[in-house]
């Protein structure tokens, strides 16, 4: 039987930010990495949480992730944008898609963003709740490179990677659309 151990969120907290310090990650990346990640346990999306950590160790040591970088922006069309994560940190890249795009949309009606080159971005529900919580209505389609572990409607072999999608809808006076 499996032995279950509970830990005090600000010990577990402790502990990941620790090892985040371990990749040479600055104040602001531990922060917005480790809050993205144990959100996701605490949501109840733990193949999203600090259980990704030895992959991101393991990503680190291969060079297939770049801590302290940010989004570079390669195409800049006003409510289109184009963005490169350099091979960073999901949580600090998405997180600054994100801010680009809703600060886009509030400003021009609407926002497509294009991002690429980012690593892991963790649960992509997180993302349409922080465009929700600015009052607006956000659609995420991702594109994950990987091998085939998906089987398609019927099917009984893999055929597909994982290609999450997210939506978020804010609803006046009721809690908002996160699918």
């Amino acid at each position: 039987m499996a032995t279950t151990h509970l830990l005090p969120l600000p010990r577990l907290r402790a502990a990941v930010d620790e090892l985040l310090r371990g990749f040479g990650s600055e104040a602001r990346e531990i922060e917005l990495v480790a809050d993205n990640l144990l959100q996701a346990n605490l949501t109840g999306h733990d193949s999203h949480g600090i259980g990704m950590l030895p992959r991101y160790a393991n990503a680190f040591l291969e060079g297939g992730l770049r801590p302290n970088v940010h989004v570079r922006t390669t195409l800049d069309g006003g409510s289109l944008l184009a963005l490169d994560g350099q091979a960073g940190f999901g949580q600090v890249i998405g997180h600054e898609a994100m801010q680009l795009g809703i600060e886009r949309a509030q400003r021009h009606g609407s926002c497509i963003v294009a991002l690429a080159n980012a690593h892991h971005l963790c649960r992509i529900g997180a993302w349409a709740e922080m465009a929700v919580a600015e009052g607006l209505v956000s659609v995420h389609f991702v594109n994950v490179i990987t091998r085939p572990i998906v089987a398609p409607w019927g099917g009984r072999d893999a055929r597909f990677g994982t290609n999450p999608f997210a939506v978020g809808i804010p609803v006046p006076g009721r809690e908002p659309v996160i699918l």
